[in-house]
């Protein structure tokens, strides 16, 4: 019995692919049933997700060099994400200058920070800062800036530099000093803020990015048979598209209750098999 109601679950939802001519959608509804199957044999969330990202980066289409041909970069909407790179500082100001570096990708602005505090436990002093060199490629091409500073930032202060534009990788180096008394206790930052990857819409598997995204950031049992629905009805207008996963997980709670020793469960586990089967139309 088993073995025969499996068979007429997947009978039942195997699409009609070839009835429809739009190849987004085609693409979209492959990768949605590709998904399901995978989640019906492997039930861990951690394996689903990491599916779900692979399916993710083949539709995005890698290049050889790095990144993606299908992804852009922009300026995010909200807080940008930022690499930080720190330095105690040891030169004392009017004698010397302490310099260092810090790199990234993707990035389209630099700051400059003295955080309040230098470690969890202990207060920040402050520093003086001179000039920041900037070195970035954006659109194949290299340029150079410099930001005069040249003062003493507090703990808790910062100074942003506007790039202008998203750059490719980023090379910043800076020159600071602190007082005698606060070497070694004078920490700066240099924060390479980052651009955020957004899905071009002119890919031709954009729809199938956006699906595997909406199922891929829900928890519902339920997601991934409703996202299939709605696009099946997109694509075949009037069809009753069947909701695998969930009769799946059905048809196991089923057997097992059924395997109990309970009469109880046996029973219920009959009237969740009769419901299986009902959502199938049999």
């Amino acid at each position: 019995m088993k073995r025969a109601a499996f068979s007429l679950v997947f009978f039942l939802a195997a699409p009609l692919l070839a009835a429809s001519d739009n190849c987004g959608q085609l693409a979209q509804l492959a990768s949605l049933h590709e998904l399901r199957s995978f989640m019906i044999r492997h039930p861990s969330s951690y394996d689903i997700d990491s599916f779900v990202d692979k399916q993710l980066n083949v539709l995005r289409e890698p290049l050889p060099e790095g990144g993606f041909r299908w992804v852009r970069w922009a300026r995010p909407s909200g807080d940008p994400e930022y690499d930080k790179k720190g330095h105690t500082t040891v030169a004392v100001y009017g004698n010397d200058r302490d310099n260092f570096e810090a790199n990234g990708e993707h990035a389209f602005a630099v700051r400059v920070a003295v955080p309040q505090k230098k470690s969890l436990f202990s207060g920040n002093k402050a520093v003086y800062v001179g000039t920041v060199h900037i070195t970035y490629v954006a659109n194949g091409r290299s340029r150079s800036r410099e930001e005069e500073i040249n003062r003493w930032m507090n703990p808790d202060t910062s100074k942003t530099i506007d790039l202008g534009t998203i750059a490719d990788r980023v090379d910043v180096s800076l020159d600071a000093a602190t007082n005698q008394k606060d070497v070694k206790n004078a920490l700066v930052e240099i924060h390479i803020l980052k651009a955020a990857p957004q899905d071009d819409p002119e890919n031709p598997n954009y729809p199938a990015v956006e699906s595997l995204k909406r199922v891929r950031r829900s928890y519902d049992a339920d997601a991934i048979d409703d996202e299939i629905a709605r696009v099946e009805s997109q694509v075949f207008p009037g069809a009753e598209p069947v909701p695998l996963y969930a009769v799946v997980r059905q048809l196991r709670k089923a057997e097992e209750l059924i395997r109990s020793s309970k009469e109880d469960d046996q029973k219920q586990g009959d009237k969740l098999l009769k419901e299986a089967l009902r959502r199938l139309r049999y």
